[in-house]
C-alpha cells in the first residue's frame, strides 16, 4: 500500500458526536493545547521580507507588495519559529513571501490552469532549485539568494534535502495545474501527499533545522517514527490551513482543499466534511505523540525537534487565523480571536 493511502486511512469514514463549526476553527480541539509563541522580530521580519522582495524587483505592482504587506509574512515567520534569531527570522520570511508571490501569480493566472505553461514557467527555478543552472529571472535570483544563505554552514545532506523539497513544490504546482486543466478532482488516496508537496511544507521544515541549530541525523529524520512524526506535522498544517480556506476556495472553483476533496468523493455537505477533516487533524496529532514516544531516548535531538513541529503548527495557525489571505472577503478567518501582541504567550487558548 502507499504512502499516501496508508495517511488517507486516518481521515473517519463517518462522524461520530455533534458536529463543530468551521469558526472558531478546530473549536475544543487538543491542537489549542500545544503552546503558542512569537518572536519579538516578527515586525523586522515583515521589513526586511518586503523591502527585500521590492529591491529583487520580484514585483513592480504596487497593489502586489501592498498585498504581501497586509498578509504579513514576517509575522508568520515569528510564530512559527519563535526562538530564531532576526537574520534567520528574516531569511524565513523571505522564502515565505517568495512563495506567496508565485503562489499568486499561479492561481489567479491562466497559468494556474495550463499545466504546460507552467511547466515551462517553472523550468528556470527547477533548474535553480536542483543546481543545474543559473537564475535568469528576477524570481530565479530570489530563489538562488534564498538558496544560498539557507545552505550556508548546513551539511551536505540538509542542502542536497531542501533542494529536492523546494523541486517537489514546483512539480506538485503542475500536478495541480492539470488536475484545474481537466477539471478534475484529486482521489483521497493521493491527495495528502501531494498537499504536502504543493503546500511547500517540507522545505518549511528543513528550516527548522537552521533556525534552531538542530541537525537531524539520517537515522533520525529517516526512521519510520522520524517520518510519521514529520509528516502528521505537515498534514496538521496543511489540513488546518485547509479547514481556514475551504470556503475561499470553493468560492473560486478550486478543488485542492482536503474538506472539498472529503466532500466531493463522499458525496457529503460541505460541514459534515468539515467535520471529518477536524476529527482526521486529531489523529494525525496522536500519530505525532505515538512516534515521538517511540524516539524517546534514542536521539537526542527527537524531543527538540518534535516540539518545533508542533510550534509550527499551533503558529501556522495563529497566524492563519489573523491573515486577511484566507477569506474569501479578505478578512481574517476568525475575526473574534484577540490580538496577541507580537513576543507574548498562548497556551491552551480556545
Amino acid at each position: 500500500m502507499q504512502q499516501g493511502q496508508l495517511i488517507a486511512a486516518d481521515i473517519p469514514a463517518q462522524r461520530v458526536g455533534a458536529s463543530r463549526s468551521a469558526s472558531p476553527v478546530l473549536a475544543g480541539s487538543a491542537v489549542w493545547d500545544l503552546p503558542a509563541r512569537c518572536s519579538p522580530y516578527a515586525r523586522a521580519a515583515d521589513e526586511a521580507a518586503t523591502s527585500w522582495a521590492e529591491s529583487a524587483e520580484l514585483s513592480e505592482d504596487p497593489v502586489e507588495l501592498g498585498n504581501l504587506r497586509r498578509i504579513r509574512p514576517g509575522l508568520l515567520a515569528a510564530w512559527c519559529h519563535p526562538d530564531a534569531g532576526e537574520a534567520d527570522l528574516a531569511l524565513v520570511a523571505m522564502w515565505m513571501s517568495w512563495l506567496f508571490l508565485l503562489d499568486d501569480r499561479i492561481d489567479e493566472s491562466a497559468l494556474g490552469r495550463d499545466a504546460d505553461q507552467l511547466e515551462l514557467y517553472l523550468e528556470g527555478l527547477q533548474a535553480v532549485a536542483l543546481g543545474l543552472s543559473g537564475p535568469d529571472s528576477p524570481m530565479g535570483r530570489a530563489l538562488a539568494e534564498i538558496i544560498e544563505r539557507a545552505c550556508a554552514d548546513m551539511p551536505t545532506g540538509w542542502r542536497l534535502r531542501f533542494r529536492r523539497n523546494v523541486a517537489d513544490y514546483l512539480a506538485a504546482c503542475v500536478w495541480q495545474a492539470a488536475h484545474r486543466q481537466g477539471g478534475q478532482v484529486p482521489s483521497l488516496a493521493e491527495f495528502p501527499s501531494r498537499r504536502r508537496a504543493f503546500g511547500a511544507v517540507m522545505p518549511m521544515f528543513d528550516l527548522i533545522e537552521k533556525t534552531d541549530r538542530v541537525l537531524l541525523p539520517a537515522s533520525l529524520h529517516s526512521s519510520r517514527p522520524g517520518q510519521d512524526m514529520l509528516l502528521a506535522a505537515a498534514d496538521l498544517v496543511c489540513w488546518t490551513n485547509d479547514l481556514m480556506t475551504a470556503d475561499k476556495e470553493a468560492a473560486y472553483g478550486d478543488p485542492h482543499n482536503l474538506v472539498l476533496v472529503t466532500a466531493h468523493h463522499r458525496e457529503l455537505d460541505r460541514q459534515a466534511a468539515v467535520g471529518i477533516v477536524a476529527d482526521a487533524c486529531e489523529e494525525r496529532l496522536r500519530t505525532h505523540y505515538r512516534a515521538h514516544r517511540e524516539l524517546t531516548g534514542s536521539h537526542g535531538e527527537a524531543d527538540h525537534y518534535a516540539a518545533a513541529l508542533l510550534i509550527w503548527v499551533r503558529g501556522h495557525l495563529e497566524w492563519g487565523l489573523r491573515t486577511p489571505r484566507y477569506d474569501a472577503e479578505g478578512t481574517p478567518a476568525a475575526a473574534a480571536v484577540d490580538a496577541t501582541a507580537e513576543g507574548g504567550s498562548r497556551t491552551g487558548v480556545r
